[in-house]
């Protein structure tokens, strides 16, 4: 077979396992930073944007789900990224229910969606403004994938295994 099968096969799988359409990626504006949308989400209302983060507290109502997300950084893959920082806080209005044990506090989530204004809320003492998104598309990554997670197991390592896994002084690799 032309090794152009094998490229064409190669491109066309990485595409496909993208975490979003092509249709919302299109859509998406990436000049429109964070900080901008937060200073006066109304000027922006309508815009579609793409943001990710760490859940903080997913809130149930009557006919809507509020995910209140702190906003970090984006990697390649669209996955939050270093959920240590935090460039402030958006919530996801989704009309519907979002079941809280799922959509619960520490998991990862990207979303697509438009800017809907904006909504003050209690953190601790003080109001919040959050941004609103009307959510398009929603990816809630699973724990635990990717290459900053753990060791591979030990079968993938030559023989004797149980060095790998626990070299001389002690401790697995992943604590290094």
């Amino acid at each position: 077979m032309p090794k152009w099968f094998f490229v064409a096969t190669f491109f066309a799988l990485l595409c496909a396992c993208a975490p979003f359409s092509k249709e919302i990626m299109r859509q998406v504006d990436p000049t429109l930073t964070f900080a901008e949308v937060q200073r006066d989400p109304q000027r922006y209302a309508g815009k579609i944007v793409l943001w990710g983060g760490m859940i903080v507290e997913t809130e149930n109502r009557k006919e809507e789900t509020l995910l209140k997300v702190m906003r970090t950084d984006l990697d390649y893959e669209k996955r939050p990224l270093n959920l240590d920082r935090s460039a402030g806080r958006f919530i996801v209005r989704y009309a519907g229910f979002l079941d809280p044990a799922i959509y619960r506090q520490g998991r990862e989530i990207t979303v697509a969606g438009e800017v809907a204004g904006k909504e003050a809320l209690p953190i601790g003492g003080i109001m919040y403004t959050y941004p609103v998104i009307l959510p398009k598309e929603i990816r809630l990554w699973e724990k635990g994938l990717g290459a900053s997670y753990g060791y591979p197991p030990w079968f993938w390592a030559p023989y004797p295994y149980w060095y790998y896994r626990y070299p001389y002084w002690g401790y697995p690799l992943y604590y290094w």
